[in-house]
């Protein structure tokens, strides 16, 4: 049974257990870490995707305890390229760490390749990376401000009954509007309100044992209306409500159990997403070009870019969807 929650809500108790499961249109629960009796094995990610009609931008920060991870993809729609880079480091002497708060706090890390920032504020977040030798091609400069706008974000926990220490919790919000540049060598794809597509994703938790972890997600426009979607596989127990979800306007609207058919050992196969109550029916496809698959693999995350057909409907509208371009995220968590 789905469990809004509409309080604000600490996600630990004194003992530092997740007692609740449940999920928010908005951000009403205080990851208070600081009581967790193990807050230095705690994983955190923080990740942005950027899209407009030419390209799309993803950047995800991960640190456990002292050991970073980034990962950094760029694809031109319009070239059928892919390119990626990863930094992974353990920060004994100098660790870095993600602002706790989404409105304050500050993300930097640097080396003799990467200098990167991530500046938090009431109004938005500040974006800007200079990557050396991007995948030993050219320099990637990326500077960018996502400006905050009105609008719901799904946020949900999940606890796991054999273990209260451990846990999973994840912000997921499109209510941005970004301008900025990305520059990839001698090519600038500018970045403005009218044209960008956004998410950002913030994801805390302390597993039982690693998983296989899949998500659909992006954002398209459909007749004029904004679409984003995230689907997502279940992690922890989520009797109270799963981070399933998709946003039409800026308006969340949830889902509930939902049938997945694919082969998460192929980036070739295709994926079905299905609702019992036949409300969602979505087939997602990979692209293929003359270069090969439009997908990369960072790490142990694999990223593919496919065609969305089907369609989204509710008792208020139905929304269609014909070869709109998403994405899939496998990775291990």
């Amino acid at each position: 049974m789905q469990k809004i929650v509409e309080n604000r809500k600490n996600i630990f108790n004194e003992n530092g257990e997740l007692t609740f499961g449940g999920w928010s249109k908005s951000s009403l629960f205080e990851y208070n870490k600081e009581v967790h009796p193990a807050e230095n094995k705690i994983t955190e990610s923080d990740s942005y995707f950027i899209s407009n009609s030419e390209m799309a931008f993803y950047l995800s920060a991960e640190i456990t305890g002292s050991d970073i991870n980034l990962k950094v993809i760029l694809c031109d729609y319009k070239t059928g390229e892919i390119v990626r880079d990863t930094v992974s480091k353990r920060m004994l002497l100098d660790p870095v760490k993600l602002p706790v708060e989404d409105t304050v706090g500050e993300l930097n890390y640097k080396d003799k390749r990467v200098a990167l920032t991530i500046t938090n504020t009431v109004d938005g977040k500040y974006l800007k990376c200079d990557f050396i030798d991007f995948a030993n091609i050219k320099n990637l400069f990326v500077k960018l401000f996502l400006k905050n706008t009105d609008g719901d974000n799904m946020n949900m926990v999940s606890p796991f009954e054999k273990n209260k220490t451990c846990f999973y919790f994840k912000r997921f919000a499109e209510n941005y509007l970004a301008t900025g540049v990305v520059r990839f060598g001698g090519i600038d794809y500018d970045i403005n309100e009218e044209n960008s597509l956004v998410y950002f994703a913030k994801c805390r938790y302390l597993l039982s044992r690693h998983r296989k972890f899949q998500m659909l997600s992006g954002s398209a426009d459909i007749g004029g209306h904004k679409l984003t979607i995230n689907l997502a596989s279940k992690v922890g127990t989520n009797r109270s409500g799963s981070e399933n979800c998709y946003f039409v306007d800026d308006k969340l609207v949830k889902i509930g159990r939902t049938k997945v058919v694919g082969d998460d050992k192929s980036v070739t196969g295709k994926w079905s997403f299905e609702t019992p109550d036949g409300s969602l029916q979505l087939e997602f496809e990979p692209i293929e070009t003359e270069k090969g698959y439009l997908a990369c693999k960072c790490d142990r995350t694999t990223f593919v870019v496919g065609n969305l057909n089907g369609y989204l409907e509710t008792d208020d509208f139905r929304l269609n969807l014909k070869d709109k371009i998403f994405h899939m995220i496998f990775t291990n968590l």
